[in-house]
C-alpha cells in the first residue's frame, strides 16, 4: 500500500480501516467500532475523525460504510442501491417509483433522488453526495418484489410488472407518455402478472385507468376479465387523466371511466 494514502490518518483511523477491510465488513457499526478500542471517547473521536476526513460515510447515526484505503483522494462512491439496502437494514422495504422508471427504461431521465418505499419511515436524507427518500407505503402496496446482488448484498427492486402499476399510480411525464409506456410494454411483461398485481392493488381508479389503456394496446377482452370485475359493480366513475380535475367527457360504461382526456 502506498505511503501517500496514509498521510492525513493517525494510527487509529489506519487500524479500523484496515480491520474493516480485512474482515470485509459492508457496513460499519457503533458495536464493532467499541471492540476494536476499549475506550469509548476514543471510539467517537476515531469515527468523526474519518467522516470528516471523507474516509467514512454517515449512513445515520451508529452506521457507516468505509471508503476503500485505495480510492485515490478519496474518489469513490457506493452503489446506491446498496446504501439505499443498508440504510433500510431489518425493515420492509423496496427501491421504486421514479428510481425504478428508469432501471426499467420507461424514462430516459435519470432520477436525482433514490425512491425507497417501505413499512416504517418517511424520511429525506442526504448520503454520500446522492439524496434518498424513504416513503411509508401501506402493508398491502407491499408485494411485487424482486432481489438482486449488489457486491454481495440483496437488493429489493420492484419488479417490471409492479413497477409499471407504481408508473400508473404515480405517474412521470405526462399522462399520454403513461398510456405509450404501457402500450410499449405490453408485449415484453407478463401480462397476467401485471393483471394480478392491478387486482391486488389497492386502488380501484388504478385498475380502471390500467383497464382502459390495455384495451387500448390490443389486449383481448377475455384476458381482461377479472381486472374489470376486481373494480366492484358500484355506480362510482373515475377520471381517465388525473392531471386533469374536469369530470367532462364521453363515458365509458364498462369500466366505468370518464375520458377526461
Amino acid at each position: 500500500m502506498s505511503a501517500k494514502n496514509y498521510t492525513n490518518l493517525s494510527k487509529d483511523e489506519i487500524y479500523l480501516i484496515s480491520r474493516a477491510e480485512f474482515e470485509r465488513q459492508k457496513i460499519i457499526l457503533t458495536p464493532f467500532v467499541q471492540k476494536l478500542f476499549v475506550n469509548k471517547n476514543k471510539a467517537s473521536k476515531t469515527v468523526a475523525s474519518l467522516v470528516r476526513k471523507g474516509r467514512m460515510i454517515c449512513i445515520e447515526k451508529g452506521k457507516y460504510l468505509i471508503v476503500p484505503i485505495k480510492a485515490p483522494n478519496q474518489q469513490w462512491a457506493p452503489n446506491e442501491f446498496m446504501v439505499a439496502a443498508l440504510w433500510m437494514g431489518d425493515t420492509p422495504y423496496y427501491i421504486g417509483y421514479f428510481t425504478m422508471y428508469n432501471y426499467w427504461g420507461f424514462t430516459e431521465q435519470i432520477p436525482q433522488t433514490i425512491f425507497v418505499l417501505n413499512l416504517k419511515k418517511n424520511v429525506k436524507k442526504t448520503i454520500g453526495s446522492l439524496r434518498y427518500e424513504a416513503l411509508r407505503i401501506d402493508k398491502k402496496k407491499y408485494f411485487g418484489i424482486q432481489k438482486i446482488n449488489i457486491e454481495d448484498v440483496d437488493v429489493n427492486i420492484s419488479d417490471k410488472e409492479r413497477t409499471l402499476v407504481d408508473f400508473i399510480f404515480n405517474p412521470m411525464g405526462s399522462w399520454e407518455n403513461v398510456q405509450t409506456v404501457v402500450r410499449e410494454q405490453v408485449g415484453s411483461i407478463n401480462l397476467q402478472k401485471f393483471i394480478c398485481y392491478l387486482i391486488k392493488f389497492p386502488v380501484i381508479a388504478v385498475r380502471k385507468r390500467a383497464g382502459i389503456m390495455l384495451e387500448k394496446a390490443g389486449v383481448p377482452l377475455k384476458e381482461l376479465i377479472s381486472l374489470k370485475k376486481s373494480t366492484g359493480k358500484g355506480n362510482s366513475y373515475t377520471v381517465f387523466n388525473p392531471f386533469i380535475k374536469s369530470r367532462k367527457g364521453k363515458v365509458n360504461q364498462e369500466w366505468k371511466v370518464i375520458i377526461n382526456g
